[in-house]
């Protein structure tokens, strides 16, 4: 039924409106449906979107302002996802580290908001970038290496073996721990210096002969003073005190 307008010239409200509390029969949120049944519909319309809008919004979290204390920070972050605790944290490779360095990882971590997720996605990153710079850094001393080994190779020709092997025992008779590892941390420069200063020392000091020469100097017939490093060069006639 069309709305009526009154004697004053307004519009007459439907007449289902009339069994309505007097404050709703004059609201034109309500007069604008002709019959109920448009009212009613209406309502289950709005009613199911509000529905869904309730559902959606239930999780939903409130932007941080930038004036938030650290109290309401930490209830954001919480609400995000961070654990609860530095502790929670599981990554890769964490089993491997020193206990100090997971501990400073993980409250890094809290400390930035991370989620379990977020924190594991960083942890495989970073060891993939780790394990790649490791490699990069194996390939390059493994080239110096080379390289340098080449060009000992073409210093000493024939003499390379005996020269390498006279090193070694030098450095077994007079350094410590292992020949190889011995200069592991050292750059192929050094190690190549440390070798050609190892077949120098062993040429000066005797070390490059073995059995070292029995024709030592001697005083009065008691042994050699000199300690074999120190030992001047053996001579075919020994020395003797004058007689007094």
């Amino acid at each position: 039924m069309p709305e009526e307008a009154n004697a004053t010239g307004t519009s007459t409200p439907p007449g289902w409106v009339a069994g309505l509390p007097d404050p709703l029969k004059s609201n034109e949120a309500i007069t604008k449906f002709k019959t109920v049944g448009e009212f009613a519909n209406d309502y289950l319309a709005v009613s199911t979107k509000a529905s869904e809008l309730e559902k959606k919004m239930g999780d939903y979290i409130p932007k941080l302002p930038q004036d938030a204390t650290d109290e309401e920070r930490s209830l954001y972050l919480d609400a995000l996802g961070r654990p609860k605790q530095p502790s929670e944290y599981k990554f890769e490779g964490e089993d491997k580290n020193a206990p100090e360095w997971n501990d400073s990882v993980k409250k890094a971590f809290h400390s930035a908001g991370l989620t379990a997720s977020q924190a594991d996605q960083i942890g495989k990153w970073w060891n993939g970038q780790m394990k790649q710079m490791v490699e990069a850094h194996n390939t390059t001393i493994k080239n110096e290496m080379a390289a340098a080994e080449t060009k000992l190779k073409s210093e000493w020709g024939n003499k390379f073996d005996t020269n390498m092997e006279l090193a070694k025992r030098m450095w077994n008779t007079h350094g410590e721990g292992d020949f190889d590892k011995a200069f592991d941390a050292a750059t192929s420069p050094q190690k190549i210096g440390f070798i050609k200063a190892l077949v120098k020392f062993a040429s000066l000091t005797g070390e490059d002969k073995s059995p070292q020469s029995a024709q030592r100097p001697t005083v009065n017939g008691v042994d050699n003073p000199y300690p074999k490093s120190n030992m001047p060069a053996a001579r075919s006639v020994s020395w003797v005190a004058p007689q007094s």
